[in-house]
């Protein structure tokens, strides 16, 4: 492991964030801020990570929008996920300003950023997506760039501006579809070409914006070094370094085709009778541009024989249990690579761990909720990180509410663990 870091001259916006990561907070049907604000704030997180609306909150002739139609990403299937979004049509700016008065009362930040190229195209009407799909790169990159930046303009002139704790043009940037895919590397004169272009949509954010703080976001802890822009004020990195325990129940199924996947009799065993199929899923979503391993994996979630859950989350903390050690050496290991990037690269930068440990989407599984192993992991990264003077952390993905089982069960395990990365406890 490196050796630990000297805290950080932190400078406005001092106080670490205990993140909860609730990125479609703006599209679910559940539109009650204040009471979810409530529940965050009690839980010991102070700040919030939100997809912000960018490409549909302005029409093409750049008037503001009052009427979005969102959708089930995976139709009729979208049930058996914790992705609670739509059918609704949304007022997405009174949305988005009802979640900043409420953060603000709590005294939560928000943390804005565009899954738009990921997830979010998943439930839009196809009006919406095409447009903006046919940009060129360039052009994408200005064009959200300047969403975001007309968005601090609006939050500024409603008085919200130091809610913001930071705001990033794109989640994981070098997962987009036009950089890279998560694709180990690219090209090193693509990567440079894509950071200048990163850097200059940065720059004209900040010289519209000089007391906001903009980050870089990538999906991995070891990112490669050209694509990283060097006039960022924060690194926010995503880490699923404990996602591998789940391999235990999916194996091979999961993975970047739509094809019908081989299912091995064990985990059939966790199983309804008749399975969901992959064509199901399919047949129910939009035009799937983005995410192709989502299908299989909701189809996968929508099968769970919810009497043989318990025995599923049994397997899953025997995983986690029996090869903690492993998943242990590969949190240290990532962030040893995490670390040498960052002094290369952008040594006066904040870091902030905005998303990662695992992501489970379906509602029933109670693994995480239930885990002591689990439980101890997260105190784990939560002490390391406080002595690294990492800036901020998840708990892990999904926790946020009506988003896992263990939200309301908890209150008093997110306070401790939130605790502990604050050096609280």
């Amino acid at each position: 492991m490196l050796a630990v870091r000297k805290e950080e001259k932190m400078g406005p916006n001092q106080e670490k964030l205990t993140i909860c990561f609730h990125p479609w907070m703006l599209y679910f049907q559940n539109d009650d801020y204040e009471t979810a604000m409530d529940e965050i704030a009690d839980r010991g997180f102070n700040c919030i990570r939100i997809d912000d609306g960018a490409g549909l909150l302005w029409d093409g002739e750049g008037k503001t929008r009052h009427s979005v139609a969102i959708s089930p990403p995976f139709g009729s299937f979208t049930k058996f996920t914790t992705f609670l979004i739509g059918p609704k049509v949304m007022d997405l700016w009174d949305r988005l300003l009802r979640i900043f008065a409420a953060a603000k009362k709590r005294g939560v930040k928000v943390i804005l950023s565009s899954w738009f190229f990921l997830h979010t195209n998943w439930f839009c009407e196809e009006n919406d997506v095409r447009p903006l799909f046919a940009l060129s790169t360039e052009e994408k990159i200005d064009y959200f760039a300047k969403e975001l930046s007309g968005i601090l303009d609006v939050l500024r002139k409603e008085g919200y501006i130091g809610s913001v704790a930071y705001a990033e043009i794109f989640n994981e940037f070098d997962g987009l579809p036009f950089a890279g895919e998560y694709r180990n590397r690219l090209s090193e004169e693509e990567a440079d070409r894509l950071r200048v272009l990163h850097e200059k949509a940065i720059a004209k954010c900040r010289a519209r914006h000089p007391d906001v703080l903009f980050a870089f976001d990538t999906w991995r802890p070891g990112p490669q070094e050209a694509i990283i822009p060097r006039n960022i004020d924060v690194l926010d990195f995503h880490f699923y370094y404990a996602w591998p325990v789940y391999f235990a129940f999916q194996r091979d199924i999961v993975q970047w085709t739509t094809e019908e996947p081989e299912i091995p009799e064990d985990i059939r065993y966790y199983l309804k009778e008749k399975p969901v199929s992959v064509a199901e899923v399919v047949k129910e979503m939009k035009t799937i541009r983005t995410g192709l391993d989502w299908p299989r994996r909701i189809s996968l979630y929508a099968s769970i024989d919810e009497k043989k859950e318990a025995e599923l989350s049994a397997l899953l903390d025997r995983e986690l249990t029996e090869n903690y050690g492993r998943y242990l050496e590969s949190f240290y290991a990532g962030i040893d690579r995490l670390l040498a990037v960052h002094e290369k690269t952008v040594p006066d930068s904040r870091i902030v761990m905005g998303e990662g440990v695992s992501c489970c989407a379906s509602p029933i599984v109670t693994f995480e909720r239930d885990s002591g192993a689990f439980w101890k992991l997260i105190g784990n990264q939560m002490a390391y990180f406080n002595r690294q003077g990492f800036w901020g952390s998840v708990v892990a993905t999904t926790h946020a509410p009506e988003r896992t089982p263990a939200w309301s069960a908890c209150r008093d395990l997110y306070r401790e663990v939130n605790g502990v990365f604050l050096g609280k406890e």
